[in-house]
């Protein structure tokens, strides 16, 4: 039976997290007047960015401007981005053996086609974009009854969006998220490698 495999885009798929990092950092100054300090960002990585925008008492109308403007800033950046060979081939793979493969993600679905057309990736089944806290209303729409469904994901956010759409949850260690943080989320799998997931896909 085809299974259904549903990518993060940043830190999963792509490694963005410089370029979010850089963007974020002078849009945070700009807007609070200081930068995200080295222990702001481990902090982030341990507990989820967000419980750490929380604790920090910025308001939420902030964050959906800084979200915004780090999108509108990325356009030019993402593109020329390389994917890791080894999730290349994985995709790849996962195509081949005829399972259905897509992207659900929070950046743009304009960053995201860019990034795939670069990449000679152009083969997916869908690329859906949510809003930053959105995605487990979209999971949830993109389920088919009678298929696994598996989300793949390198923050604690994702885990909880799957976790909420009631579908398989497998956490990645090399994005965002750290690992001690994504195995507190209770991910259905954590795997360490892009090649781990060929084992799911049997």
């Amino acid at each position: 039976m085809k299974k259904i495999f549903c990518f993060d885009f940043d830190g999963t798929i792509a490694d963005t997290l410089p370029l979010i990092i850089g963007v974020a950092d002078v849009l945070f100054k700009k807007m609070e007047g200081r930068e995200l300090s080295g222990d702001f960002l481990r902090k982030i990585r341990k507990e989820g960015i967000e419980e750490v925008f929380r604790e920090a008492k910025i308001p939420s109308y902030k964050l959906f401007f800084l979200y915004l403007k780090i999108k509108k800033k990325m356009n030019k950046g993402v593109a020329s981005i390389a994917v890791d060979k080894e999730m290349e081939r994985v995709l790849k793979e996962l195509k081949n053996k005829g399972h259905v493969v897509g992207i659900l993600t929070s950046n743009s679905n304009e960053n995201v086609i860019d990034f795939l057309n670069h990449n000679d990736l152009d083969f997916f089944d869908f690329v859906k974009t949510s809003g930053v806290l959105g995605k487990g209303r979209e999971i949830k729409k993109l389920k088919q009854q009678g298929r696994d469904f598996f989300y793949i994901g390198d923050e604690v956010r994702d885990i909880k969006a799957g976790k909420k759409a009631n579908v398989k949850t497998v956490a990645v260690p090399w994005g965002l998220s750290s690992r001690k943080a994504l195995q507190k989320a209770r991910p259905d799998m954590l795997i360490e490698r892009p090649g781990d997931l060929l084992d799911f896909s049997l």
